[in-house]
């Protein structure tokens, strides 16, 4: 029985390791956000995967417009964007590499708000930094921060 177990956890650490959707990456934005003196954010900085652009979607996001705006195909949708926000403090980041999609993040607005979502997408990776702004505070009482993406 011990055994069954033991190869029941491996086997569900394996599907969330080779899963699409990594919630670390918020956190990571998150504390680089919140760091002392933090100024701005470059988004390359904290993932550690190779990605060449990125796309940002609001709360309510829609799966099926997500998909259409990555150019994912109906039958593959699903997978590919294996959840939708339904939540206010919750946003979507989509990583891409070529015609890939290579990583979709399910991100907290409490790790930085990227909100309103942007016109001018996909963002180039060299491109990805963004100002840190503190905008209050959240209902919980932690600071609010935007990040706005910085001109340059």
């Amino acid at each position: 029985m011990k055994h069954t177990s033991t190869l029941a956890t491996l086997l569900a650490l394996l599907a969330s390791a080779c899963s699409l959707v990594d919630d670390r990456v918020s956190a990571a934005i998150g504390a680089a956000a919140r760091g002392p003196q933090a100024q701005e954010v470059r988004i390359a900085a904290v993932t550690d995967f190779e990605w060449e652009k990125m796309y940002l979607f609001g709360p309510y996001a829609p799966r099926a417009h997500i998909c259409a705006v990555l150019g994912v195909e109906p039958r593959q949708c699903e997978r590919v964007v294996p959840f939708e926000s339904v939540d206010d403090g919750v946003m979507s980041l989509a990583f891409v590499s070529g015609t890939q999609v290579v990583r979709y993040v399910r991100h907290s607005r409490l790790n930085g708000d990227f909100t309103p979502e942007l016109k001018r997408q996909p963002i180039p990776a060299s491109e990805a930094v963004f100002q840190v702004v503190p905008s209050g505070t959240a209902q919980d009482g932690r600071p609010w921060i935007k990040l706005v993406l910085k001109e340059g």
